[in-house]
C-alpha cells in the first residue's frame, strides 16, 4: 500500500511541477519591448512568430482573445517613466507624447482584469484634449480634475494602452504616451 502512495505522490508531484513551469513559459515568454523605451512591453507583437502558442494561452489564460496581428496594438506598462513600479497609493500624469492613432485607449488592470469602474478607460471618445491636440490623463485612487483614470485602493496594477489603425495609417512603434508620478505618500 506504501508503494502505491509513494507512486502516487510522486505522479502529483510531477504533475504540479509541469503545471507550474507552463504557466511560468507562458507568462514570460513572447514578451518583447514595445519600442525604444522599457516603459511599454507588449505580447501582441511576439504573436507572429516562435512564442506565439505561449502568447496565446496568455490571452486565453486571461479570459480575453488574443489581438489580430496587424489590426490592433496593444502594450502594458507596470512601471512609470522612471522605473519605478505603479501603486493605487500615488498619483501618475499620463502624457501623450505624439501624434496619436485615430483611435487608441488607456486601461487600469489590477490583478490581470479590467475593472467595472467607469472611470478606469480613457479612450480616443471620451478624453478631453488639449489646445494643441494632446491628451493628458491623471491616475490615482481619488477623483482629479480632467481626464481621469481610477486606480482603485488594489496597490499596483498595469496600464493597457490598445490602438487600432485605420486605413493606410501606421502604428507607431511604442504607445505614445509616458507616465509620471506626481506624488506618492
Amino acid at each position: 500500500m506504501r508503494r502505491y502512495a509513494g507512486g502516487f505522490a510522486y505522479v502529483l508531484a510531477g504533475l504540479a511541477a509541469g503545471a507550474a513551469s507552463a504557466y511560468l513559459v507562458i507568462e514570460n515568454k513572447g514578451v518583447k519591448s514595445a519600442g525604444s523605451s522599457e516603459l511599454w512591453t507588449s505580447r501582441a507583437k511576439g504573436l507572429s512568430g516562435d512564442s506565439a502558442i505561449y502568447v496565446r494561452a496568455h490571452y486565453l489564460l486571461q479570459g480575453r482573445l488574443p489581438p489580430s496581428t496587424g489590426q490592433i496594438d496593444e502594450a502594458t506598462a507596470d512601471t512609470d517613466s522612471d522605473g519605478n513600479v505603479l501603486t493605487s497609493s500615488c498619483r501618475y500624469t499620463v502624457t501623450s507624447t505624439g501624434a496619436l492613432p485615430r483611435w487608441w485607449s488607456i486601461a487600469v488592470m489590477t490583478d490581470g482584469s479590467e475593472s467595472s469602474s467607469p472611470q478606469v478607460i480613457a479612450d480616443t471618445d471620451s478624453v478631453i484634449r488639449e489646445a494643441d491636440g494632446s491628451a493628458v490623463i491623471h491616475a490615482a485612487a481619488t477623483p482629479q480634475p480632467g481626464n481621469w483614470l481610477n486606480t482603485g485602493a488594489a496597490g499596483r496594477f498595469t496600464l493597457l494602452y490598445s490602438a487600432v489603425a485605420a486605413g493606410t495609417q501606421r502604428l507607431p512603434g511604442a504607445p505614445p504616451f509616458n507616465i509620471r508620478r506626481e506624488e506618492c505618500p
